[in-house]
C-alpha cells in the first residue's frame, strides 16, 4: 500500500469513529431529555374515589409507574 492509500483508510476509520461517537452522545442526550420531562400527571392527590372498590390509583402505584418507566 502507498502512503496515500494508508492515509485514506485512516481518515475513513477516523470519520466512522467520530460519527459513532457523536451518535452515541446524541442518543444519550435524547434519553436524558425524555426522562427530564417528568410526569404529566401530578403525583399528589391521585387516589380515585371508587365506592365499589377495585383498582384505585394511589400515590404508591403512581410512584411505581414513575420508577418503572424506560
Amino acid at each position: 500500500m502507498t502512503d496515500k492509500d494508508n492515509l485514506k483508510a485512516n481518515l475513513k476509520r477516523r470519520h466512522f469513529l467520530l460519527t459513532a461517537g457523536i451518535g452515541g452522545v446524541g442518543a444519550a442526550a435524547a434519553v436524558v431529555a425524555v426522562r427530564s420531562i417528568g410526569d404529566t400527571a401530578p403525583a399528589t392527590g391521585l387516589t380515585a374515589k371508587n365506592e365499589k372498590g377495585g383498582y384505585r390509583m394511589t400515590e404508591h402505584i403512581a410512584n411505581y409507574y414513575r420508577t418503572a418507566r424506560v
